[in-house]
């Protein structure tokens, strides 16, 4: 069985390697974000801002009633939108598609906010990462990096 894996795998990267070299031109420049599409645009906007602490880098359209919201960590647009929010209906099995993970200095504070805040938290809440879900439930882990070794002598 360990064979077959090693064999795949050989083939998958001779495949890989074969591929052309994208032109500097076709190249993609950033990830612009992940989008997720929410049933209720303002409660999401709520959650991911006023819970959060992301910023709203924009609204489309720029005028009249929101359809989505460009969220990112500073709020400029050309630096570091993470989640793109969409109104619309959230199928069955969308929000079990993986994690949307943000890097957090204590996971536990920011767990403990969140269900302060009327969230629910799928898990307990321990020191370090922790995972909870947003309005729609879409699973966040808040990430916490763990502690740098201290130097041995």
């Amino acid at each position: 069985m360990k064979r077959a894996w090693v064999l795949m795998g050989l083939v998958a990267f001779c495949a890989f390697a074969d591929a052309p070299e994208l032109a500097a031109d076709a190249k993609p420049i950033r990830v612009a974000g992940l989008g997720l599409r929410v049933s209720d645009l303002e409660r999401s906007k709520q959650f991911y801002t006023e819970v959060l602490g992301l910023k709203v880098a924009a609204k489309v359209p720029a005028q009249g009633e929101p359809i989505e919201y460009l969220l990112g960590l500073t709020g400029n647009i050309r630096e570091d939108t993470l989640i793109v929010i969409r109104k619309g209906e959230v199928k069955p099995g969308a929000s079990e598609f993986g994690s949307v993970t943000l890097v957090v200095p204590n996971g536990r504070k920011m767990a403990e906010r969140v269900v302060a805040a009327g969230y629910s938290n799928a898990r307990p809440i321990v020191d370090g990462t922790n995972f909870v879900r947003d309005p729609d439930g879409y699973m966040i882990e808040l990430y916490q990096r763990p502690a740098p070794k201290p130097a041995a002598n």
